[in-house]
């Protein structure tokens, strides 16, 4: 899943990154100052998700927020916060946010809630993503033959992770993820994980997400 930290230094979007290095099939892509319009170059990023560091609670980042949003009707929009009032964050929910993640959860919080937000696996309450979601297409009725253990693991296989990535992301063991799996490829009639990711992207079980590549070191988008 492609990834682009909109934050107001390269230091802060660096934070945002660590917050989020627990997920691996997040790849980050690009990094964009919060102080200037770069909604235009971060969508020729074609990123599937957007952080937003929205400690300071700056007017700016309410801007950055709405280009984006207007550039990329679809892409998952997610801001990190630490004491923004309800006022603010509502704003910022029309302006087009999915959702705000508190920084309060700790590290190894952030990635996991960000992750889930941008699978579509948690609801919110604010009215830009209630509309949104609203035209979307019906969840796959083939979600109904897995249990919820065995779709999440099938949505990261199906994104690119390994069986060790998988038990790393989840805290369980290798082979407790092969038993899922083995479970899985039944219920779906295929043979392979190769099956059972193209079944998964043709059936609607979720979206086209790349592998996170090795770490490299975070570029600004140019502006």
């Amino acid at each position: 899943m492609r990834v682009v930290i909109v934050a107001d230094s390269l230091l802060a979007a660096e934070s945002v990154r660590r917050c989020l290095r627990s997920v691996p099939t997040f790849r980050i892509v690009g990094f964009v100052c919060t102080s200037r319009a770069g909604a235009a170059t971060v969508s020729e990023t074609a990123p599937d998700l957007v952080v937003v560091d929205g400690m300071d609670a700056a007017p700016q980042t309410l801007d950055r927020v709405e280009e984006i949003r207007v550039a990329m009707p679809d892409v998952k929009l997610v801001m990190l916060t630490r004491d923004a009032d309800e006022a603010w964050l509502a704003s910022a929910a029309e302006r087009g946010l999915d959702a705000a993640v508190s920084v309060s959860v700790g590290v190894s919080g952030i990635g996991h809630l960000v992750r889930q937000v941008a699978l579509g696996a948690i609801f919110n309450s604010f009215p830009g993503a209630a509309a949104r979601a609203n035209a979307v297409a019906e969840p796959s009725p083939h979600t109904e033959l897995l249990t919820a253990r065995e779709l999440e693991i099938l949505r990261l296989v199906a994104s690119g992770a390994s069986n060790c990535q998988v038990a790393t992301e989840l805290w369980v063991t290798e082979q407790t993820v092969k038993f899922h799996l083995s479970n899985t490829y039944r219920k779906l009639g295929v043979a392979n994980r190769t099956e059972a990711s193209h079944f998964a992207h043709t059936h609607g079980l979720l979206p086209a997400t790349p592998r996170m590549s090795p770490a490299a070191p975070l570029n600004a988008v140019a502006a």
